[in-house]
């Protein structure tokens, strides 16, 4: 009976290590059909998404469903990407059959129509909030947009790869990357998160800021294809209150769209190596305990606990005792930018400055448009007084509240 148990066990070791053996075989042989060709992103072309998506789909997918994706789309292939309505009397001049492009598909949308070889912006945009059309600017689409609306663009050929934000935008050309030599497949492509925090925030720079580059483009045209490798700023001139005072606020935040890059290097956050991605994901799909959906603004935490996550010693004392039940992005991320003319105030300071009431007296003579402040923002329509905001604020700090006779005046104000 103890022979043919150690005979089976024997055996049983036997097949064993011979599956090792075996198997061990196998993965060598397959390796060495890996051959590949680079071990950096030296020359490397654009590929489009859809190659990246045969070893990254789930990736791809999330990506898909982001506003980064939808930014730019084909009509042609997705006839429902247009959301105005061409049978409106203001637009009825413009045929629908004409349009190549819609571009956004959140606040604004604009359709681009082909003339010769270039693209242009129709000069009416659809307002998606209010349902309303009104007047834009036509624009000559490579020289204004193209770098921010899709990916891969070449402007001598006047091409581009795919339109929208596609994986390579952020993450640069993947030619080298599909064909890498194995154990070289980090260093054929661009992973944010492998970089300075400076470079990593360019990346969205490229983008979301106001300037120039070199050749007069507001976006910048020659770091395209470099992304993430190359320092922005040899290639582009990113604009402050100084150098461009009718895109900024006296205080220094950006007034008109996409200039949170601008904002951020103002901020403690950039000091600190706080970056876009620390606050904002690209493509994910999980959803935290208790959050319903993913938040429109792709935040990685709704409000005040994406800001807890780090400020986790924040008490409510002083100032912070005006409004314990608010909202830390009300008072540090004050909607400071208007997207459309029919609208108030819809985008956020990136600054995470808190804009105080005395900036409106000071820079804009009390006037909340000429200067917006953190306060102004939630109280303008109980026509609070600027003068009351500061009082309330200094009896915060002071440890008066919440009935500082300063702020709240004489009696005969009530008429007492």
């Amino acid at each position: 009976m103890r022979k043919s148990f150690l005979l089976i066990m024997i055996f049983l070791i036997l097949i064993s290590v011979g599956l090792i053996i075996f198997t061990t075989w196998k993965l060598k042989a397959k390796h060495k059909t890996l051959t590949g060709k680079y071990k950096n992103m030296s020359g490397a072309t654009y590929v489009g998404s859809q190659e990246c998506k045969k070893c990254h789909e789930r990736k791809y997918l999330e990506w898909k469903a982001t506003l980064h994706a939808k930014i730019m789309q084909d009509v042609k292939e997705n006839p429902m990407a247009i959301l105005g309505d061409f049978s409106h009397p203001q637009v009825q001049g413009f045929k629908k059959d004409l349009i190549e492009y819609a571009l956004g598909s959140k606040w604004r949308q604009q359709y681009l129509i082909k003339e010769g070889d270039t693209y242009y912006t129709l000069p009416v945009q659809y307002n998606i909030w209010e349902n309303t059309w009104e007047v834009a600017e036509r624009k000559d689409w490579f020289k204004e947009c193209a770098g921010c609306h899709a990916t891969g663009v070449d402007l001598t050929k006047k091409t581009f790869k795919e339109p929208g934000v596609g994986c390579e935008a952020c993450h640069g050309p993947g030619s080298n990357h599909v064909e890498a030599m194995p154990g070289y497949e980090i260093t054929t492509i661009i992973n944010p998160a492998r970089l300075t925090p400076l470079a990593s925030a360019q990346l969205c720079g490229s983008c979301h800021s106001i300037g120039k580059d070199k050749a007069g483009h507001p976006y910048p045209s020659q770091y395209l294809s470099i992304r993430g490798a190359g320092n922005l700023y040899n290639y582009f001139s990113v604009d402050n209150q100084k150098t461009n005072p009718q895109a900024f606020w006296p205080s220094g935040e950006a007034k008109v769209p996409y200039g949170e890059y601008n904002d951020w290097l103002m901020s403690a956050h950039a000091q600190a190596g706080i970056t876009c991605t620390n606050c904002h994901f690209i493509h994910e799909s999980k959803i935290k305990v208790g959050q319903i959906g993913l938040p429109p603004t792709q935040t990685r935490q709704i409000g005040d606990n994406l800001c807890k996550s780090c400020h986790q010693t924040t008490e409510n004392r002083m100032v912070h005792r005006i409004h314990t039940f608010g909202s830390c992005i009300e008072c540090h991320m004050p909607k400071i930018v208007k997207i459309t003319k029919g609208r108030s105030y819809e985008l956020r300071s990136h600054s995470f400055n808190f804009l105080s009431p005395e900036l409106t007296i000071r820079f804009g003579a009390g006037n909340f448009d000429r200067q917006p402040n953190s306060c102004s923002g939630c109280h303008y329509h109980k026509k609070t007084n600027l003068l009351d905001l500061v009082e309330f604020l200094d009896a915060a700090k002071k440890g008066d509240m919440p009935l500082p006779f300063s702020a709240h005046r004489r009696p005969e104000r009530w008429g007492w």
